[in-house]
């Protein structure tokens, strides 16, 4: 199978009358912030899993049952933002300046599951 090439597709692109040129230019400019968006999700995915998360196990030990059944924001062992709805607290965290802050539920000590390292 051969792959359309852009010198094949530009005589029919330039054949287009505007209002489907206009289309044509909405979805591709569409398109190319989605693949940012993407790309900017991995980067921060990428940062977020090689970072230490020492700080935020820290802050939990300590003041994890103060907030039980709610959402938490933590960077490093500092509490950015809380409340009952996730999205609420992602929100504020990224207004606050910390789009890569930990997000989590926290749960009561018991309900933890138990990892044997």
């Amino acid at each position: 199978m051969s792959a359309t090439t852009f010198e094949q597709v530009l005589p029919q692109v330039k054949a287009m009358p505007p209002e489907e040129a206009d289309k044509l230019r909405e979805y591709l400019n569409a398109q190319h912030q989605q693949d940012e968006a993407v790309e900017k999700a991995r980067a921060l995915a990428r940062a977020a899993s090689k970072r230490d998360l020492s700080g935020e196990h820290q802050w939990l030990e300590e003041h994890g049952q103060e907030y039980v059944g709610q959402w938490v924001a933590l960077k490093g062992n500092q509490l950015i933002s809380h409340g009952s709805r996730g999205k609420d607290v992602h929100e504020a965290a990224v207004a606050a300046g910390h789009p890569d802050a930990l997000l989590l539920l926290v749960q009561p000590k018991d309900d933890r599951p138990f990892v044997n390292i």
